[in-house]
């Protein structure tokens, strides 16, 4: 997930890993917060598969900077990412789903129409699994256990309705 956000934030911005973080931080605070441990190995990931490039000068404390690009093939990463986006962790579903959505306004009119169609049928998918396991017999759930899976159910309708 955290390349789609570097790829996009890079889409839109020129910047250095520390300016990258806080900008992290500041677009996309509702939904994960920014470390070194995520975006470093990301950037070092993007960077070997040619996706984003980097020039290097001195910064006017003297220090070496590193200012990070997207190239065209990290343009053309970032939608196919959007385009066969896939949640495999039931925890993270939703909120990946919603960095996928919030990051979508980059994809063309045709491609949010594939995206979304795709995006619908991973959280019908889910939702599905979900009330299922609520119904189960076999799986003994109390009352709060119950309840925690509804409201993830009501937050997949929402993000269902809002597509």
């Amino acid at each position: 997930m955290f390349e789609i956000v570097i790829l996009y934030i890079l889409n839109k911005y020129d910047t250095t890993i520390y300016r990258l973080g806080k900008i992290i931080d500041e677009l996309f605070f509702a939904f994960l917060k920014s470390s070194t441990g995520t975006i470093n190995p990301a950037l070092k990931r993007l960077e070997k598969i040619g996706c984003v490039e980097y020039i290097e000068k001195m910064s006017d404390g003297g220090m070496l900077s590193k200012t990070y690009s997207i190239t065209k093939e990290g343009k053309k990463h970032l939608v196919d990412l959007l385009m066969t986006f896939n949640s495999n962790n039931p925890y993270h579903v939703v909120n990946e789903s919603k960095i996928a959505i919030y990051c979508s306004d980059i994809l063309s009119v045709s491609e949010y129409s594939e995206f979304k169609n795709n995006l619908l049928n991973i959280l019908e998918l889910h939702k599905i699994k979900l009330e299922k396991g609520l119904k189960n017999e076999y799986i003994k759930l109390n009352e709060i256990q119950k309840r925690t899976i509804e409201i993830t159910i009501e937050e997949l309708e929402k993000l269902i309705r809002a597509l």
